[in-house]
């Protein structure tokens, strides 16, 4: 697009003194842009062919430098552009936030970048110790990173138009409803914050008539015939897919207890002389109260190795040197690797691919199949999304979900 620079007097801003600003006004794209130079002088003392301030002008100490300074202006500014123009960043911004770039102060107005502000929030939340919560805007910043393309994205770019865009290129990409879903929400929440905090106003809302779909996850159990194969296979002792073996079957014993709360899991939440195991899940915050099979308790003792200290972890899945906030991104790094070993057995034994989290449908399957009822096991399960169930029906003692366990688990 056609670009050019002069610095010339804005005749339309006269001073008391009979003197006029000297402005850089570059033309993009057919607009023009005025960023100021500090500099005033009249306009006998300005040499427009040039550009320059005549030496004549006795108002300015140093005419050589001011020279010199207007003219670093213009090339700046054509500088910005075009590097704005190479990374692709310009197609997204608006004349007035390219005019703040150009004049240099847009961190002096507090007008933020969306990912500016994200990472404020990512920061607060670091110091809060909430660090699922601040992964989870991690995230978000880089969906919206790869969405967009540069980092020049503010908040009135966020339009409906903006949404179903990234909406499009979501499905485009082969990914699925419920990550769209998070996506979503979670920029819903970071919006909401900003109009809250004055820096968006309520009429740029862009969620008043986009509708977020509650991503439907796609839930499978094994089948009778891979779940019995999968059970009995023998592997190698010490190997990575023997400990696999060993971590879905712990998590179907815990009534399908999931990966996170597997591995905060702790020695402190085995009670009663190591006939219980009592824990808050993380996702709902509801007090679990699980009673140790013979089968469960054999990998348990076998992944303790003789590690008593109510701090120690129970299942080999995170380290006492590893730091809290990194607990996140390690759970989710090694949930992914634990599921390639699973796509490994898969070939190995012929049978259909699964992951870590089919250990929970299993349970539940498995249960159903033996007649258990749907009530108990959404106790076991311990559901939020079945509250109906949960107010309708009264929460089952441990006896009797410890009488279907076994039946289950038998």
């Amino acid at each position: 697009m056609a670009l050019s620079a002069k610095a010339l007097l804005n005749t339309t801003r006269r001073k008391k003194d009979g003197t006029f600003p000297i402005i850089v006004r570059v033309i993009y794209d057919r607009k023009p842009y005025k960023i100021p130079t500090g500099y005033y002088v009249t306009p006998e003392h300005w040499d427009d062919e040039n550009q320059v301030i005549k030496k004549s002008f006795k108002d300015i100490s140093n005419v050589g430098r001011a020279n010199k300074l207007i003219q670093e202006k213009k090339t700046e500014a054509i500088d910005k552009i075009l590097k704005l123009e190479d990374s692709g960043e310009i197609n997204g911004l608006s004349s007035v936030e390219l005019r703040g770039i150009l004049v240099g102060k847009k961190e002096e107005q507090g007008v933020r970048t969306v990912f500016q502000y994200i990472d404020q929030l990512i920061d607060e939340l670091n110091e809060a110790k909430k660090y699922g919560n601040a992964d989870v805007y991690k995230t978000l910043r880089n969906k919206l990173k790869s969405f967009v393309g540069h980092e020049h994205l503010f908040f009135e770019h966020i339009d409906y138009r903006f949404l179903k865009k990234l909406e499009t290129s979501h499905y485009a990409n082969g990914n699925s409803p419920g990550g769209l879903s998070v996506y979503m929400r979670s920029l819903r929440a970071v919006v909401n914050r900003a109009i809250k905090e004055g820096i968006l106003s309520k009429e740029n809302y862009a969620f008043e008539n986009y509708q977020i779909k509650n991503g439907k996850p796609t839930r499978k159990a094994m089948s009778e015939r891979d779940f019995e194969i999968f059970r009995n296979a023998v592997f190698e002792k010490g190997t990575s897919h023997y400990k696999a073996q060993k971590l879905f079957m712990s998590s179907f014993f815990l009534r399908g207890m999931n990966w996170t709360d597997m591995a905060l899991l702790r020695v402190r939440n085995i009670q009663d002389q190591f006939s219980r195991i009592v824990y808050i899940r993380q996702k709902t915050g509801e007090p679990f109260n699980v009673k140790i099979s013979p089968m469960l308790k054999e990998i348990i003792v076998e992944f303790m190795d003789g590690r008593f200290d109510l701090d120690d972890f129970v299942f080999p899945i995170l380290s006492e040197d590893e730091q809290p906030e990194d607990y996140t991104r390690l759970i989710r790094f090694r949930r992914q690797n634990l599921n390639k070993r699973y796509k490994e057995i898969a070939e190995l034994l012929k049978i259909e691919p699964f992951t870590i989290y089919t250990a929970r449908h299993t349970y539940a399957t498995t249960g159903k199949r033996k007649g258990v009822p749907i009530a108990v096991i959404q106790d076991s399960l311990g559901h939020s999304t079945e509250k109906m169930t949960q107010n309708y029906l009264s929460s089952f003692e441990n006896e009797v979900v410890d009488g279907y366990d076994e039946l289950i688990m038998g």
